[in-house]
C-alpha cells in the first residue's frame, strides 16, 4: 500500500498545469446524466420536439398525453456527394435523349479526350451538343445549345475506349472532308464520292465504314493539322498522254480547320489507339473484314512515320490482305441481284451469301477432279467497277507498306511478290475506274521479267503506277545482299578477329535487276523524265542535272520524286553488287548518289510534305554510301574527292533533318541518326547482327 501511495504521489507531482484542471474535475462530483434515447431511436414526434421517448415501446408516454400518433421513421440520411452527381448526370441524359452507357457530349478543349458533334456554321464561344447516335447526315442543332457546360473538363487522361466522335457529326463530316486529299499517301487509297456518301448511313449501318477505318482517319486528319502540312496540289496532267476529264475537286470542311484544331489538339495518338481497339474488336467479330485490312495499313503506316517500325510489324496486314483474297484478284465483279432503290452513290446491298457460293470456284468443272484445298475469302466478290479498283488499289497500299518494313527496315517481306497477282493499279492515288481498258493484265513478277510484255506494251504508266513498278524494282535490288548462303555454322566471340565475308550474289541475278531497270526507263513516258540514266560507261562522267518544269512540274508530284528516289536507289545498289565482278561499276553507284543529291536539290521545301517514307531512306542510303566513299577517299589520299563527297553526304543529311523532319518525324528521328552511326564508325541500326 505504501509504494502505491507513492506512486500516486509521483504520479502527482509530474502533473503539467493542464493535467491539474483534468484532475480537479474528474475529482469534482458527475452531473446526473439525461435520461435520452439516441434520436434515431426516438418517435417522429418526439425527435421534432426534442423530448424524451421511450424505446421499444410505441406509442410512447409522450405521444399518449399529448394524444399524437406516434410512429418510427428512418432518419433521411444526406447522399454522398458522388450519388448526387450521378443522379443529376442521369436527368441530364434523359433531356439530351441519351442511353445508359453512351458518352455525354460536351464541350471539348484541347486536353479533353471525348467530343462532341456540332452544328454546322459553330462559333467558338458556343457550346455545341448533338444527339447521339445519328441516323442521318443532317446535323441538327440541339435546343439545349445556351446552357452551360455539365461539368469543369479537368486534364485528368482518359482511356482510348472514352475517345468519342459521334457518328453523323459534323466533326466527323469535317475529318474526313479535310483528309481526303491526303488518303493515297497515307496508303490509304478511297473513293471520294463513295466514301462520303457511305458516312450517312445510320451507325448501325454494316455498309458504314467500320469505326477502326474512321479513327484511323481521325487519327491523321488530326496529325496532319498538328503539323500544318499543307495539301497536295499535284501538277495538271500531260493532255496529249491522259485526255480523261479531272476527278471533281473534294469538299471543302464543314468546320474551320482552326476550329477542329482548337478542339482536337494533342488527340492523334489518343485517337490512333482508339482505331486499335477497334481493329482488335473487329477482328474477333470478323466484322467488315475488308474495312479492317485497310484500318491495319492505315494504323500500321502511321506508326512507321512515327519511327514505331516493330510496333508496327506486329499489325497483320499481311494476314488480313491474304484472308481477303487481296493478293490474288481476278478482276471480275458479281452484281447484287436486286434492283431495288438505293442510296445514291452507293452499290446496291449484299446478296444473301448462298448466292455467292460458287462466285470463287472455277466455271468449268473437270470430270473427277477433286478439289483438295480451300482458298477461303472473307468478302464477296466485287459489287461494281469502283469495289474492284478500291480492292485492287488496297492491295498495292499493303503491298507498299510490306516494302517499306523490307526496304526501309530490312525484315523480310510477308508477302512475296511470287506469291501475288493481282494486276498493277491505274490512275494517281486516288480510287477510280479505269477508264481505258487494259488489252493485257500484267502482274508484280512480270516486272522482275525482262522477257516479259509489260516493258515493250503499248500503255502509258501514270506517276503512281510508275511509283509503284518502281519501289518493287528497289526492294529487288536491296535482296541482292541479303539473301547469305552458310554452309556450316561458325562461332564467333568478340576477342577473335575473324574476317566475315558478304555474301555475293551471282553475276545473272545482279546481270536480271540491271536489265529489268534499263527496260523500265526506255518505258516512262516523256514528260516524266529526269536526266539520263547512270551506267558504268558514262557514270564519272555523268552531267549535273536540270529540269524542263514547263513540260511537267515534277517537284510539285510526290508520286514523281518517289519513283525517280526509287530509280535511282535501286540503280546505286546494283551497281554497287556488280563491282564485285566489274570494278568500274563502283563509280556508277557514287554517281546514283549525286543524282540523288541533285534531285534534292531541285525540290522546294514545302514540296517535302506529302513525299512518301521510302524517299528518306533512298536519301539514307545514299548518304551513308556518300560517307564510305569519303572514307575510302581519304584513306588513298584523295582528299578534294572526299571532301566533295562529304559535302554531298551533308545536303542529304541537312535534308533529312530539315524540311523533310518537319513534315514526317521519321525522316530525322531515325534515317538520319543511321548517318550518323556510319560517320561513327559504328552499327547502322541497333540489332543489325545479321547484315555484317
Amino acid at each position: 500500500m505504501a509504494d502505491t501511495a507513492l506512486l500516486k504521489a509521483y504520479a502527482e507531482s509530474t502533473l503539467g498545469p493542464e493535467d491539474e484542471l483534468d484532475r480537479e474535475y474528474r475529482k469534482s462530483p458527475r452531473k446526473k446524466p439525461r435520461i435520452t434515447l439516441p434520436r434515431g431511436h426516438a418517435c417522429v414526434a418526439c425527435r421534432q420536439r426534442k423530448l424524451k421517448c421511450q424505446e421499444a415501446i410505441r406509442p410512447c408516454i409522450t405521444c399518449v398525453k399529448a394524444n399524437i400518433d406516434c410512429r418510427d421513421e428512418e432518419i433521411p440520411r444526406k447522399k454522398p456527394k458522388h450519388v448526387i452527381l450521378e443522379e443529376r448526370v442521369a436527368e441530364l441524359e434523359d433531356l439530351l435523349g441519351l442511353q445508359k452507357g453512351q458518352p455525354v457530349p460536351r464541350k471539348s478543349n484541347p486536353s479533353s479526350t471525348t467530343f462532341n458533334g456540332y452544328s454546322v456554321s459553330p462559333t467558338p464561344s458556343e457550346h455545341f451538343f448533338s444527339e447521339y447516335p445519328q441516323v442521318s447526315s443532317s446535323h441538327v442543332v440541339n435546343p439545349y445549345l445556351d446552357q452551360p457546360p455539365l461539368w469543369s473538363v479537368t486534364n485528368t487522361p482518359r482511356p482510348p475506349s472514352q475517345i468519342e466522335i459521334p457518328p453523323g457529326s459534323a466533326i466527323e463530316l469535317s475529318l474526313i472532308e479535310f483528309i481526303l486529299p491526303y488518303t493515297p499517301y497515307l496508303l490509304l487509297p478511297l473513293h471520294p464520292q463513295r466514301f462520303l456518301a457511305s458516312l450517312s448511313l445510320p451507325s448501325e449501318d454494316n455498309s458504314r465504314p467500320h469505326p477502326a477505318l474512321l479513327y484511323t482517319l481521325f487519327s491523321h486528319a488530326v496529325s496532319h493539322l498538328e503539323r500544318g502540312i499543307p495539301p497536295p496540289y499535284p501538277p495538271d496532267k500531260p493532255m496529249d498522254l491522259f485526255p480523261s476529264s479531272p476527278p471533281p475537286p473534294f469538299p471543302i470542311p464543314t468546320l474551320s480547320t482552326g476550329f477542329i484544331l482548337s478542339q482536337l489538339r494533342g488527340t492523334s495518338v489518343p485517337l490512333l489507339a482508339r482505331a486499335r481497339l477497334e481493329l482488335d474488336q473487329g477482328i474477333r467479330e470478323v466484322d467488315r473484314p475488308f474495312d479492317l485490312t485497310r484500318a491495319a495499313i492505315g494504323i500500321a503506316h502511321a506508326l512507321y512515320r512515327r519511327g514505331n517500325f516493330v510496333e508496327g510489324w506486329t499489325v497483320p496486314v499481311a494476314s488480313l490482305m491474304v484472308a481477303c483474297g487481296l493478293h490474288r484478284i481476278s478482276g471480275n465483279c458479281v452484281p447484287p441481284p436486286t434492283s431495288s432503290k438505293g442510296i445514291p452513290g452507293l452499290p446496291q446491298p449484299y446478296a444473301h451469301p448462298d448466292y455467292y457460293l460458287h462466285a470463287h470456284t472455277p466455271s468449268q468443272v473437270i470430270p473427277d477432279g477433286q478439289e483438295l484445298r480451300m482458298r477461303p475469302v472473307l468478302i464477296p466478290p466485287a459489287r461494281d467497277e469502283i469495289e474492284i479498283a478500291e480492292r485492287i488499289m488496297t492491295f498495292w497500299a499493303g503491298k507498299h507498306q510490306m516494302w517499306i518494313s523490307s526496304g526501309g527496315w530490312g525484315w523480310s517481306d510477308p508477302l512475296p511478290d511470287a506469291e501475288c497477282t493481282t494486276e498493277w493499279p491505274w490512275g494517281w492515288g486516288h480510287v477510280e475506274v479505269r477508264t481505258v481498258l487494259a488489252l493485257e493484265r500484267y502482274i508484280l513478277n512480270d516486272i522482275h521479267d525482262p522477257d516479259s510484255n509489260i516493258h515493250t506494251g503499248a500503255y502509258t504508266d501514270t506517276t503512281y503506277t510508275l511509283a509503284m513498278k518502281s519501289m518493287a524494282l528497289l526492294c529487288r535490288a536491296g535482296r541482292l545482299f541479303d539473301l547469305p548462303k552458310i554452309s556450316h555454322p561458325t562461332s564467333l566471340s568478340n576477342e577473335q578477329s575473324f574476317t566475315l565475308l558478304p555474301h555475293i550474289p551471282s553475276i545473272d541475278d545482279v546481270e536480271s535487276v540491271e536489265i529489268c531497270l534499263a527496260l523500265f526507263r526506255q518505258h516512262i513516258p516523256f514528260p516524266f523524265t529526269f536526266p539520263h540514266p547512270v551506267s558504268a560507261a558514262n557514270g564519272s562522267a555523268m552531267a549535273s542535272a536540270s529540269l524542263d518544269t514547263e513540260v511537267y512540274d515534277g517537284p510539285s508530284d510526290p508520286w514523281w520524286i518517289l519513283f525517280h528516289f526509287n530509280l535511282y536507289a535501286a540503280e546505286m545498289l546494283m551497281w554497287r553488287e556488280m563491282a564485285f565482278y566489274r570494278p568500274e561499276s563502283n563509280g556508277a553507284a557514287l554517281q546514283c548518289a549525286r543524282a540523288l543529291v541533285n534531285l534534292t536539290r531541285l525540290i522546294p521545301d514545302e514540296k517535302w510534305a506529302n513525299v512518301d517514307m521510302m524517299v528518306a531512306f533512298s536519301i539514307s542510303l545514299a548518304a551513308r554510301l556518300l560517307v564510305k566513299e569519303a572514307a575510302r577517299f581519304q584513306a588513298t589520299g584523295a582528299l578534294t574527292a572526299a571532301a566533295h563527297a562529304l559535302a554531298d553526304a551533308d545536303i542529304l543529311q541537312n535534308c533529312l533533318d530539315g524540311p523533310f523532319n518537319k513534315y514526317m518525324e521519321v525522316a530525322g528521328g531515325m534515317f538520319s541518326r543511321i548517318v550518323d552511326n556510319v560517320r561513327e564508325g559504328r552499327t547502322e541500326k541497333n540489332g543489325e547482327y545479321e547484315r555484317v
